[in-house]
């Protein structure tokens, strides 16, 4: 796989060549002014909440498989034993889902967010270990877009820079009938605590197109950078749709949950 063998400046040459003649991003179009957005009320999503003896908090969002109520995955979930599987709009009520920068259509993760460490911009890595099938490079290229954060990519073998960067495992695997994706984090005092966000890609049931996949790829990854759901088609983060990429309002929310000057 070239994706293994070639250089880090290899890498980073060829992302900037891709980044630079990526498609548009897509804008919002599903709401107009003064319309109440479609974000977490609409969210068929399922979010589980774990404190922890430490004082962080592990927090999960499962995306259901096509056929599945969010119910269904409730159940199903804690039956795997799964502890912290919060009922129906519980979210809204503890806070979780739907969170400030809100626009349009867009929102945070409440309380899930990078720290700067020593850059103008919060610099999180995708260590890959998915198979084949799975675009997670494309993906990635979409939020190098982004404003107010830098992502980028490596093969996971090698290993995480440090130096104030974080990093981001990305998995994928045959994880049962009942999701599609699920961004697994904990937290301290609102932000992500490196070395917990794990980005997990289900192989069983999506579909093996690169359409679908991609599409999988960005969402679970605009998770792990602090983005909560979109209720906007347009976006990879809507709920269970496959468009492809970010659209021009998860940007914006980005840019003013990271909003120091970038580098």
């Amino acid at each position: 796989m070239l994706r293994r063998t070639r250089s880090a400046i290899g890498v980073a040459v060829a992302a900037l060549v891709v980044a630079l003649s990526a498609p548009a991003v897509q804008a919002d179009t599903t709401t107009s002014a003064g319309s109440t957005p479609a974000r977490a009320e609409a969210d068929d999503a399922v979010y589980v909440i774990q404190p922890r003896s430490d004082g962080t908090t592990y927090t999960a969002i499962y995306e259901p498989a096509p056929g599945v109520t969010s119910e269904e995955l409730r159940s199903t979930l804690r039956r795997q034993g799964v502890r912290g599987v919060q009922d129906a709009n519980t979210f809204n009520d503890v806070g979780i889902a739907g969170c400030a920068p809100i626009v349009g259509t867009a929102s945070a993760w409440c309380g899930h967010k990078w720290a700067y460490g020593p850059f103008n911009d919060p610099q999180v890595y995708f260590l890959d270990h998915s198979g084949d099938s799975w675009p997670v490079t494309d993906a990635r290229v979409d939020w190098y877009q982004a404003p107010g954060i830098d992502a980028y990519y490596r093969w996971h073998t090698a290993g995480c820079p440090g130096g104030g960067r974080h990093c981001v495992h990305v998995y994928s695997g045959n994880y049962g009938t009942a999701w599609y994706g699920v961004t697994e984090a904990s937290t301290s005092g609102g932000y992500f605590v490196d070395g917990t966000v794990t980005v997990k890609l289900n192989d069983q049931v999506t579909p093996n197109t690169y359409a679908a996949r991609r599409s999988v790829a960005c969402h679970e990854m605009g998770h792990a950078l602090g983005l909560d759901h979109n209720g906007s088609t347009n976006s990879c983060l809507s709920v269970p749709e496959f468009p492809q990429h970010p659209s021009a309002n998860d940007f914006a929310v980005l840019n003013q949950l990271y909003p120091k000057a970038g580098t």
